[in-house]
């Protein structure tokens, strides 16, 4: 298990609107922040064949509290592989869950991102 954190920029405008849609919350997540998640993913995969990489991130199951200060949101995304010597490619589905506090202009975002699977 390796911890995550983001500090995903907002303006006031576009954190009214991600509290009336969250799935516009993947807009702001910056091309570092993604390639710090897809690090803290290829790090934990104890199978790196096929060069993992991840993709279709979507966000899912945003909650906030009365406040509008602090929350729950989950980013879903695709483990993709392409195996050059069999040309064949596979691709899993998996998930960060992270918590969150919001400051004007920053969503600052903590989660761990879990192997789940089994190695015997």
């Amino acid at each position: 298990m390796s911890t995550i954190k983001l500090n995903i920029k907002v303006s006031e405008k576009e954190w009214v609107e991600i509290n009336h849609n969250s799935t516009l919350l993947i807009n702001n997540i910056t091309l570092d922040e993604r390639k710090q998640l897809q690090e803290v993913v290829f790090d934990n995969l104890s199978d790196k064949d096929g060069a993992p990489l991840i993709d279709d991130l979507t966000v899912a199951k945003f909650t906030i509290d009365e406040k509008k200060t602090n929350g729950k949101f989950r980013i879903n995304f695709n483990i993709n592989r392409q195996f050059c010597c069999s040309d064949t490619s596979s691709c899993q589905s998996d998930y960060i869950d992270f918590t969150f506090t919001y400051r004007p202009n920053f969503i600052n975002a903590v989660g761990d991102f879990v192997n789940w699977n089994i190695e015997n």
